[in-house]
């Protein structure tokens, strides 16, 4: 898997807890094959962070810092999406709940962050 390119340790903290327990969730309820999907959609993710900033009207420090999680956040949820059945609708129902809150709680820690000067 490609590494994210960080702003900081701080956000490398953040987004790496944040990844690994998107990781976790979908681990815990996908079959192995579905969950290599989605890893392979977390590398896209990546990788879009990563080359962030190349284009001509990409040059926002703070939309950059949320390319991961805003992205990460919708592909679990679709994933999510995919994978429920009434057998585990209640399992799926409490990893959305949980992802929310995650996803908030990030975007209150990366609001937190200061733009390195140049």
């Amino acid at each position: 898997m490609i590494k994210p390119i960080y702003a900081s340790a701080e956000h490398q903290t953040i987004i790496e807890g944040y990844i690994a327990l998107c990781k976790e969730f979908a681990k815990e309820v996908g079959s192995k094959s579905r969950y290599h999907n989605y890893l392979d959609v977390i590398e896209v993710i990546i990788e879009y962070h990563n080359n962030y900033g190349s284009g001509k009207r990409e040059n926002n420090w703070y939309d950059w810092l949320m390319i991961i999680p805003i992205n990460l956040s919708v592909a679990t949820n679709g994933f999510f999406a995919g994978l429920e059945t009434n057998k585990n609708r209640s399992v799926i129902r409490a990893y959305k709940v949980i992802l929310e809150q995650l996803v908030s709680d990030v975007a209150d820690k990366i609001d937190n962050l200061e733009e390195p000067s140049e």
